[in-house]
């Protein structure tokens, strides 16, 4: 891809890669934050908590899902996002019986997500 140039992505198009049974995500990167783009099966169980140094904004687009931040609970229903601050200890899961769409977008751009987004051709 040529460097600064602007781009349409189909959410519902890109590769996908299996976390888990019921979970899938992919990856777009900007200069300086990184974006996964969750789908979520219903009925897909958290397999726990976590917690990472990265700020992150986690955006339901379709569906409603549950978090726990930080020993709060969260129950979010599409149109809605969540600011989780870096080093917060935190889990989710789908709600309902709909297919979950969640973006999550971390600054900075986390290394270890790379991978998911080698799909886009990013050029820094």
């Amino acid at each position: 891809m040529k460097k600064n140039t602007a781009r349409v992505y189909r959410l519902d198009e890109m590769p996908l890669t299996e976390v888990r049974p019921g979970f899938e995500r992919t990856g777009l990167r900007s200069q300086g934050a990184i974006h996964t783009v969750n789908w979520f099966e219903p009925g897909y169980k958290s397999t726990g908590r976590h917690a990472h140094p990265f700020d992150q904004m986690s955006y339901v687009l379709a569906g409603s899902m549950r978090f726990w931040v930080d020993g709060e609970v969260f129950d979010m229903h599409a149109p809605s996002v969540l600011y989780i601050p870096g080093g917060l200890e935190h889990g989710a899961e789908p709600l309902g019986e709909e297919r979950v769409l969640n973006v999550d977008v971390f600054a900075p751009v986390r290394e270890d997500y790379l991978p998911l987004c080698e799909h886009q051709g990013f050029v820094e």
